[in-house]
C-alpha cells in the first residue's frame, strides 16, 4: 500500500513537472539564452510566442504598470513579478544612404544615469518579423546593481522584450524613442486600444515592413508616454524614408526628416521648442551639416556623424544599424574603439 502511495505521488510530481516544463518551454529557452557578451551588454534570444498578439487583442496598456501586470501574467504566469520604472533620457538619431543605396542609421541613447547594463534582444516571434532591439536593464525596475544571473533573474529579464528603446527588424525598419523636449506627456484618450511608446515600438518592429506601414499602425492606437516627458519616435526603412512622429495636444503629427534630437520637429505651435533646446540644436546642426556637405554617407560616415554628438558623460550606448546587411553595431559610453556587432 505504501509503495502504491509513493508511486502515485511520484507520478503526480512527474506530471506536474512535465506540465510546468511545457507551460514554460519557450520562456525557459529564452531565459537560458541570456549571455554576457561584453562588459555592460547582455543578449537574449526569444523565439516563439511572447504574447504580444494577445496583449494587443486584450486592448494593450496605457501605462507601464498595466504592461508589467500583463508581462507577469503571460511571460512568467505570475511566478515572477515584472516591473518597469520610468526614467528620463535624451538622444540623437541620423539616417543616411550611401552610394550603393544602402541605408544606415546611427542612434545615441543619452541618459544622465548611464551606468545601467543593457540587453540586446533578438526577438523571433511566431507571428511577426524578427528584430534586434535594445533595452536599458535599469528601466525594468529590478533595483540598482541587479544582474540577470540565475534562472529567476533571467526569467525576469524576459520583460525586456516589451521595453525596446530602439531597434530594427528583418525588413530593415528602424524605430527609436527620444525625448521630444518638454514634460507634456502623451496621453491620447479615444475608443482605440492603448499602447505605451515602448509597446508601440514593439508593435512596429513586429508588424511593419516600411515607414508608411509603421505610421498606419500608430494611427490605430491611443499612445501614452512611458516616462514623464513628451516623446517622439524616429522611424526609417530600407528605402531611406525617414520621419519623426510626435504628439502635440495629443494629436499625432509626422515630420519628414532623417534627423532627430530633443526638440519638436513637426509643424505645430511647439515646433523648435525644447527645455533642452541649446544642446539639442547643437547636436541636430552638427549632423545636418554632414548631410548638407555630402550627397551620400557610408556606414562609417554615419558612425562618425553620430560619434561627434556623443559624450562620455551622457551617452550610454550608440548603435549603428545597417538596413541592408541587417546588422547592429554597438558602442558604449562614447568609446568607439570597442564595437560589439550582431545581426538579426
Amino acid at each position: 500500500m505504501v509503495k502504491k502511495v509513493v508511486l502515485a505521488l511520484v507520478l503526480i510530481v512527474v506530471v506536474v513537472m512535465g506540465y510546468v516544463g511545457y507551460l514554460f518551454r519557450e520562456q525557459y529557452a529564452a531565459a537560458k539564452s541570456v549571455r554576457l557578451v561584453t562588459e555592460g551588454i547582455y543578449t537574449l534570444t526569444y523565439e516563439g510566442d511572447y504574447g504580444f498578439d494577445d496583449f494587443l487583442a486584450q486592448g494593450g496598456a496605457s501605462s507601464t504598470a498595466e504592461m508589467a501586470d500583463y508581462i507577469t501574467s503571460f511571460l512568467t504566469h505570475g511566478l515572477v513579478k515584472a516591473r518597469m520604472t520610468p526614467q528620463s533620457y535624451g538622444c540623437s538619431s541620423i539616417t543616411a544612404t550611401d552610394s550603393t543605396g544602402t541605408v544606415c542609421t546611427g542612434r545615441n541613447f543619452d541618459w544622465p544615469e548611464k551606468m545601467s547594463d543593457i540587453v540586446v534582444v533578438h526577438a523571433r516571434p511566431t507571428n511577426g518579423y524578427a528584430s534586434v532591439s535594445t533595452c536599458a536593464i535599469q528601466f525594468l525596475g529590478f533595483g540598482e546593481g541587479w544582474k540577470p544571473e540565475g534562472i529567476q533573474n533571467q526569467m525576469s529579464l524576459l520583460a525586456s522584450v516589451y521595453a525596446p528603446l530602439d531597434g530594427m527588424n528583418e525588413k530593415g525598419l528602424y524605430v527609436a524613442s527620444l525625448v521630444a523636449g518638454d514634460t507634456l506627456m502623451i496621453d491620447q484618450r479615444s475608443d482605440r486600444p492603448d499602447l505605451t511608446t515602448a509597446a508601440a515600438t514593439r508593435l512596429m518592429l513586429d508588424k511593419a515592413a516600411t515607414t508608411d506601414e509603421a505610421i498606419s499602425l500608430l494611427l490605430q492606437y491611443d499612445i501614452h508616454s512611458d516616462i514623464h516627458y513628451a516623446l517622439h519616435l524616429a522611424i526609417s526603412d530600407a528605402t531611406g524614408k525617414s520621419v519623426v512622429v510626435e504628439w502635440v495636444d495629443n494629436e499625432m503629427l509626422v515630420a519628414d526628416t532623417p534627423l532627430c534630437t530633443n526638440h519638436y520637429l513637426a509643424e505645430s505651435n511647439r515646433k523648435g521648442q525644447s527645455m533642452f533646446l541649446e544642446d539639442s540644436s547643437r547636436r541636430y546642426q552638427l549632423m545636418e551639416q554632414q548631410l548638407q556637405q555630402h550627397s551620400t554617407l557610408s556606414e562609417a560616415d554615419v558612425t562618425a556623424s553620430i560619434c561627434q554628438v556623443a559624450g562620455a558623460d551622457v551617452t550610454r550606448w550608440t548603435v549603428v544599424f545597417n538596413h541592408r546587411a541587417l546588422t547592429a553595431t554597438y558602442y558604449q559610453w562614447a568609446d568607439f574603439s570597442q564595437p560589439y556587432k550582431t545581426g538579426i
